[in-house]
């Protein structure tokens, strides 16, 4: 298998600062080429912008993680956060090639809409890098957790993008793919009690779907307990050729395929 991309990577963390090259290897051995590194902070895109290897072909994303919400007096950080955002695309143009990841994160907080509430203040962090997205022209890296209803009420007009990790349902991958966005599938799908996703993807058409690790969080279940890192999206691939009855070949020149279309590299 070769070819393969993981399209959502965070390898600027301390967990893969020990063993860096080695994680590089294996990812090359296990046929990854490319590897999109995620910036979910102004310093994590930094960082992320600076990662490079001569053996794998690195690009990073710009954004903000809804975890990283600033409480504290929005209506300055954000803006000056968006405009930290800009500059590091403006200054590595062809290194970074996304917005996000960003979206909303309801997991542990109430459904208020208050302005002074973490709910409403996601809402306008999330909404402020869609219009960056926009004026960019790059496409979106969404984040979702327990706010599915709330995401699709946001205008997406003119924006491509992918529900990266994708866990929620039916319905709301038909919503997203009615949106022209793609889904892109972790190492969770290799879990047994997510068979739900598994027929998500069987009636997906191929050309919406995108491989990723997430690493070095969500490991297949071979690895449970243990770091992901990139040469575990081979995992990935192989369910999706199983599920497609497809060769783990067609499905790694497809995803890259639908990589490459996404996030116009080449």
């Amino acid at each position: 298998m070769n070819q393969l991309i993981d399209t959502h990577a965070h390898l600027d963390v301390k967990q893969f600062k020990p063993d860096f090259e080695n994680v590089i290897e294996r990812a090359k051995i296990a046929g990854v080429t490319t590897i999109i590194n995620i910036g979910p902070s102004v310093n994590s895109a930094k960082a992320a912008t600076q990662l490079e290897n001569d053996q794998i072909k690195m690009f990073s994303t710009i954004g903000l993680h809804p975890e990283y919400v600033p409480i504290a007096n929005p209506a300055k950080s954000i803006p000056e956060k968006i405009r930290a955002l800009e500059k590091i695309y403006l200054a590595n143009p062809q290194k970074v090639i996304g917005v996000g990841e960003c979206g909303l994160d309801f997991f542990s907080t109430s459904e208020e809409s208050k302005p002074t509430s973490e709910v409403f203040i996601q809402k306008k962090l999330f909404q402020a890098q869609i219009d960056l997205a926009r004026k960019l022209n790059l496409p979106l890296i969404i984040h979702c957790r327990s706010a599915w209803e709330d995401i699709f009420n946001f205008d997406f007009t003119g924006i491509s993008g992918v529900f990266h990790s994708f866990t929620s349902n039916f319905d709301d991958a038909q919503k997203a793919l009615n949106l022209g966005f793609y889904l892109s599938f972790s190492c969770i799908i290799t879990y047994p009690k997510n068979e739900y996703l598994r027929e998500i993807i069987k009636f997906m058409p191929q050309d919406k779907i995108l491989t990723e690790t997430d690493c070095p969080f969500l490991p297949p279940q071979s690895k449970r307990g243990q770091r992901c890192e990139p040469a575990d999206v081979v995992e990935v691939v192989k369910v999706i050729a199983q599920i497609k009855d497809l060769s783990c070949e067609k499905i790694a020149q497809v995803t890259f395929h639908n990589a490459q279309i996404l996030f116009h590299f080449s």
